[in-house]
């Protein structure tokens, strides 16, 4: 199938595709190493350095997304995406007047927590959510009980319970999404298009919006899409007939998040995917790690993986290789 009819927003070309790809794998490959080799960073170095390889990682899920690739590759790298995450928000500290990364009073942080939320469900690394939870739980004071429509997206995630106020920190963008989850079945569709033809628009104040307008080698677009709306569709279980084929509606994704709803796939279908240090190793073969540079080595199942505790990269977990060769 040629690019064109493969990639999923038509902002994308193969070209842009090629050249942000290596772009980002450099970005991540050269800060990696750093965090690795370079034992006299500063620990504002060690903070950028491993927020841009987080971000980086996940606008490359978002890219491959955009340009076509099989949701089951997203499946499986997004656990990467969101180990480098944690590494990020485990130094973390708020400094006086300002406001922590993942602070979601702030726009770009809101959007940000709603799409790892949104890809973590849909995805099905539900077992991931607890873990963005604890991110976003580290700075209770300013994210907890103060938009309405995150509270409600997390007792659906989650085990919590509770009254709810129906406040929303961000109004003009997300006033049609919220009245989904309040409003009867049959009025649900309408706010969802409602929201998905207002969404982009209202996103100006967003480090991406407009990226699609720069030029091939100098463009950051990696993708539109509202994930939230895909979410609060699958949680909801609203009928998406009549906006399944909007421009920022992630379609693809919610089917695949309804077929494992419908057809539950076996655990082991994905096979191995991470192992965190000191653990046994869960399937002979080879693994490699982001905490040392050129770590790649097999492993017998049942031996306890390395670790490596004076890498500055953060914790030491091991991927399974899709290359066994």
């Amino acid at each position: 199938m040629s690019f064109s009819k493969q990639r999923r927003q038509r902002f994308i070309s193969e070209a842009h595709y090629n050249e942000f790809t290596n772009d980002l794998a450099e970005t991540i490959r050269l800060r990696s190493e750093c965090l690795i080799n370079d034992k006299s960073l500063s620990q504002k170095a060690i903070k950028t350095f491993k927020w841009r390889i987080a971000s980086s990682l996940l606008e490359v899920q978002i890219l491959n997304y955009t340009a076509g690739s099989p949701i089951q590759e997203l499946v499986q790298s997004f656990t990467i995406t969101i180990d480098a995450f944690d590494s990020f928000i485990s130094i973390e500290e708020r400094k006086q007047g300002e406001a922590l990364t993942l602070e979601i009073t702030q726009l770009d942080a809101y959007v940000y927590v709603m799409w790892l939320l949104s890809l973590a469900k849909l995805l099905g690394h539900e077992e991931q959510i607890p873990r963005i939870m604890g991110w976003i739980n580290k700075n209770a004071e300013f994210n907890r009980h103060r938009d309405g429509l995150f509270e409600y997206i997390v007792q659906k995630l989650t085990p919590e319970t509770g009254p709810i106020e129906r406040t929303l920190l961000h109004a003009d963008v997300y006033r049609p999404l919220a009245k989904v989850i309040v409003s009867p079945a049959e009025e649900r569709p309408a706010f969802v298009k409602a929201f998905l033809d207002g969404w982009y628009k209202k996103m100006k104040d967003c480090y991406w919006y407009g990226s699609h307008t720069d030029e091939v080698g100098h463009s950051s677009y990696f993708g539109y899409w509202a994930f939230e709306a895909a979410l609060v569709t699958f949680l909801w279980d609203v009928d998406d007939s009549s906006y399944r084929d909007h421009l920022y509606y992630p379609k693809d994704l919610i089917d695949f998040a309804r077929s494992r709803t419908e057809q539950p796939s076996p655990e082991n279908d994905l096979g191995p995917q991470r192992v965190v240090a000191s653990q046994p190793c869960s399937q002979s073969g080879f693994w490699y790690s982001p905490a040392k540079q050129n770590s790649r080595a097999q492993f017998k199942q049942g031996e306890l993986m390395p670790d490596f505790p004076d890498s500055t990269y953060g914790a030491t977990i091991w991927y399974w290789d899709a290359d066994q060769d």
